[in-house]
């Protein structure tokens, strides 16, 4: 039986796949129907602008309607990836989710920069917020796809985009393109994150994260975050979404490093 976290089995409890049992649930209904992941890759893309657009009006009641949006969002692209297991992955589908998931948080921030008053400042504030949030969800990604490789999980998504092919049944052409598009995006994070691991875990091949720490590092995942950003709205607190990934997340994310850090270095020490 499939799982919501993409492994084959519960190794740890994953905070960012909230609802997504229940997304594999309806993947595993719809998996018989023409119904394909790209088609709701391209519905939680709609989903994530309209809520960027109804954060931007600044009305109580739209930002309330905006925060279930969110957290729609974040349903759906959970359903996209699940019914793909059902189904057959898709290198191009695995690329198109990404971007999808970038063009949202950044009209989300955009709009966000908006609501504060569309000046210089607001603008970079939310700009750094975006790319704090970015590196944030890159260090989940990161021990995430290596977990899934180690213990035969869900094997779409490599440690290293660049190494990437098309399945036989993706549109070659095509799916090169998203392929560069998310190296342009994404890449540089990737590989930014791996030289970060080395460093604060010295040159041997590391050790996984413990279970326990990957628990923790599932709240630096894109759903938890969506789901902050979801109750920031609900509470009329939209303009504070920068400073949340700025502030409590980055100071969480250095502990979370440090934890790495410690551990790496005592089982290496231990072997």
């Amino acid at each position: 039986m499939s799982t919501p976290t993409k492994l084959p089995d519960r190794i740890f409890r994953d905070f960012s796949a909230f609802g997504l049992g229940l997304m594999q649930q309806v993947a595993r209904r719809l998996a018989p129907t023409r119904l394909r992941p790209v088609h709701i890759t391209w519905l939680f893309l709609l989903d994530g602008l309209l809520a960027a657009w109804l954060v931007r009006r600044g009305q109580r009641r739209t930002d309330r309607l905006a925060a279930l949006l969110l957290v729609g969002k974040h349903l759906l692209d959970g359903l996209d990836g699940a019914l793909a297991r059902h189904q057959r992955p898709s290198r191009l589908g695995r690329y198109f989710d990404s971007i999808a998931d970038f063009v949202v948080n950044v009209a989300l921030f955009a709009a966000v920069a908006e609501r504060r008053g569309g000046r210089l400042r607001d603008r970079l504030l939310s700009a750094t917020g975006l790319l704090a949030m970015l590196l944030q969800g890159s260090l989940y990604n990161f021990y995430y796809v290596r977990y899934r490789h180690h213990l035969a999980g869900e094997r779409t998504s490599l440690p290293d985009e660049r190494e990437a092919r098309p399945y036989p049944w993706d549109p070659p052409r095509l799916t090169r393109l998203l392929q560069r598009l998310y190296l342009l995006l994404y890449g540089w994070q990737d590989r930014l994150v791996a030289r970060l691991d080395v460093w604060l875990t010295g040159p041997q091949a590391p050790p996984l994260p413990s279970p326990a720490l990957m628990t923790a590092l599932s709240t630096l995942g894109l759903g938890l975050q969506l789901a902050v950003a979801a109750a920031l709205l609900f509470f009329g607190q939209a303009a504070r979404l920068p400073q949340i990934f700025l502030g409590p997340y980055l100071l969480w994310s250095g502990l979370l490093l440090g934890w790495r850090a410690r551990e790496a270095r005592a089982l290496t020490r231990s072997d």
